[in-house]
This record gives C-alpha cells, structure tokens and sequence, in this order.
C-alpha cells in the first residue's frame, strides 16, 4: 500500500471505497451524479434499516430486504474533483452525500493529477472500486456496474438509445 491510498481511502472498517473522479464542467458527469447519489443514499437507509431490526432482534424488513441488507456492505465515495474553479466545486460538492477531497488539497498537493494517474482516469465521469484493505483495484468499471454494488431501491440511469 502507498501513502496516498493511506491519507484518502483507508477507512477505520475497511469498506469497499469508491473513487468517483468528476467535474461540475462535464455534462455527463452532471447527468450521473444524482443516480450514483440516489443509489449511495438507498443503500445507507437499507444498512441503517438491518441495523435497526438486528438491533430490536426481531427483523421487521420484507424478505428481499433482509437478502439485500445481508449482501450489502459499507461503501465511502471519495469525490476526486476534476474542477478548476473553488465555485464550481463547492456547488457541485453540495449536490452529493459522500465524502470529498478538499478543492486546495487536489491543486496544493497535485492530488487531482497523481490519482488520475494512478487509476488510469482517461474520462469522466469514473468510478474506481477499491478493495478497502489492500487498495487494490477491484474494477474501473464502477460506474458501469454501481448497481453490482449499492443495495436498496433507487432508480437506475438508463443506458438505452431512443431513436
């Protein structure tokens, strides 16, 4: 492991981490964040629901919530600004529930650049998968494949072409 994955994902129970590199310029990313915001809301409320009724020992989800809520697991996003102006990220930061790397530390410390290198971002949006103990790349194609990962109800971005 190196320090970078050290400062940024490691998380104090070693979750799954998401990398999620995107810019408030990018139409594309405008368009995914609220379904990857919907989709990390949906699965929080689900672990908070299996919480609860293990807490009460007497489970009072619905049988499909009880296979997702045990399938699910902790998941962080880390948002990995490609914004160049402090606005534009502090407006497009406020539109998502996860954590974020502070807009001075991607330029002062050439975050934004060593990490988009390091994951091999070509394009934006991407959702880089992280093992939470080792920091291995699970998958590039995280944005692709969210709904793989996060649990719960919530609507999914349409990938169909109408003609």
């Amino acid at each position: 492991m190196n320090n970078i994955f050290h400062f940024i994902y490691k998380s104090k129970n070693n979750t799954v981490q998401r990398l999620y590199f995107s810019a408030h310029w990018c139409p594309p990313c405008r368009g995914y964040t609220p379904y990857l915001a919907a989709a990390y809301n949906a699965h929080n409320e689900l672990l908070e629901l299996a919480k609860k009724a293990g807490d009460e020992s007497n489970g009072n989800l619905g049988q499909e919530d009880d296979v997702n809520a045990a399938k699910a697991e902790q998941i962080e996003v880390v948002f990995v600004s490609l914004d160049s102006v402090q606005k534009e990220y502090d407006n497009y930061r406020s539109s998502m529930p996860w954590l974020s790397i502070p807009f001075s530390n991607l330029w002062k410390m050439d975050l934004k650049d060593k990490l988009s290198k390091q994951f091999g971002v070509v394009s934006i949006p991407t959702l880089i998968v992280l093992d939470g103990n080792s920091g291995e790349v699970v998958t590039r194609n995280g944005k692709g494949q969210y709904t793989n990962y996060f649990k719960g109800e919530y609507e999914v971005q349409s990938s169909c072409v109408v003609l």
